[in-house]
């Protein structure tokens, strides 16, 4: 009797056990993303701060510079270009300056979209330098001398 109590006892347990199933069907989800070009500038542009400008000293040497830091998603072409009138003012007086690429002062900065653009390498950072010079024994009197510059990244 033992042994058909134990009988009965295992038959329930195995009605009682989940289903298999011997079938499956599947579905398949495709996962996606749009990537866009994109440029964001990550440090803005610092002034050129020429310093004390003497009218009077003949050597061509009053200097500064400026740096703008940016990323663009790779692969993504851009231009820079510098909107300004190279012109300082202080009242009604003017003060002339020009921005250079280089630090040898030997190529300008336009102030308009030209060439064939840079392409990003990678999405890390890129660094402009800005290089300027003022021209020496400018005929102008003391004063305060600015002009507020635009940089553009156009990609």
């Amino acid at each position: 009797m033992g042994k058909i109590i134990l009988a009965v006892i295992v038959l329930a347990l195995f009605a009682m056990a989940e289903p298999t199933f011997a079938a499956s069907v599947l579905n398949n989800i495709q996962v996606q993303a749009s990537v866009a070009d994109a440029c964001r500038i990550t440090t803005p542009a610092t002034n050129v701060d020429f310093g004390s400008y003497d009218p009077t000293d003949p050597a061509d040497d009053t200097n500064g510079t400026s740096s703008i830091s940016h990323k663009c998603t790779k692969n993504t072409t851009y231009w820079y270009y510098i909107s300004r009138t190279n012109t300082m003012s202080s009242g009604s007086n003017s003060l002339t300056y020009q921005l250079y690429t280089d630090a040898g002062w030997t190529i300008p900065w336009d102030t308009a979209k030209t060439g064939l653009g840079t392409v990003s390498p990678n999405n890390g950072n890129q660094t402009l330098d800005i290089y300027g010079k003022i021209t020496a024994q400018q005929n102008v009197p003391a004063g305060n001398y600015s002009e507020n510059v635009i940089v553009t990244i156009e990609y």
